[in-house]
């Protein structure tokens, strides 16, 4: 009888060599042949499941968000239902603090650049940015209901980018992940008052 494949456990294994380069060497360290060679398997195992070298790095960017998913839906245990919980575990998570994510942040951004000419590239490095804009503008338009002048839509994407540019500042450039949470937390106090990361 023929062995049985668990083809889940065998890109998970390539999935960890991935992040292993990544976070060794950068996204450039990263082929097909060094892949096989960290997961101590044959590159035609590599090929069997990725044809070239941005189908794995799509693959593996795509399983490090559902990770840094799973991350942010532990940290919310019971209160899965309070959006304001939500949007802080979300922001929390952006700041890169967990090595992983710092990771993803980094690939993220190497990739970003190439989405301009492949949309199955920017459809992974953007899936999500609506909904969680979505989110960031219905706590902050319900945090100044019936307040005269506050334009939560905007308000939703400054947070966002600072966020997502706080967390770029402490995956690409070494910047203390201390001064980011606090940064994020002063502009937290003027949007949302009383509420902390």
């Amino acid at each position: 009888m023929p062995k049985q494949v668990d083809v889940d456990e065998q890109k998970r294994v390539l999935f960890d060599a991935v992040w292993r380069l990544v976070a060794r060497e950068g996204l450039e360290g990263v082929s097909l042949r060094t892949v096989a060679a960290e997961a101590g398997v044959s590159m035609g195992r590599v090929q069997h499941y990725f044809a070239s070298k941005d189908d794995l790095l799509i693959y593996s960017l795509q399983r490090a968000y559902d990770r840094m998913e799973t991350r942010i839906l532990d940290r919310l245990k019971g209160r899965e239902e309070d959006e304001q919980a939500a949007l802080l575990a979300i922001l929390d998570e952006l700041l890169g603090e967990n090595a992983e994510t710092r990771d993803a942040i980094r690939v993220n951004v190497a990739f970003a650049a190439r989405g301009q000419s492949d949309p199955r590239i920017m459809a992974v490095v953007t899936e999500g940015d609506r909904e969680i804009h979505e989110l960031a503008v219905a706590v902050i338009a319900a945090a100044h209901a019936g307040e005269a002048g506050v334009d939560a839509d905007l308000e939703a994407r400054l947070l966002m980018a600072l966020a997502s540019g706080l967390g770029i500042g402490v995956a690409l450039y070494g910047a203390s992940s201390v001064l980011a949470r606090q940064t994020l937390d002063r502009h937290l106090q003027r949007v949302l008052p009383g509420v902390r990361i």
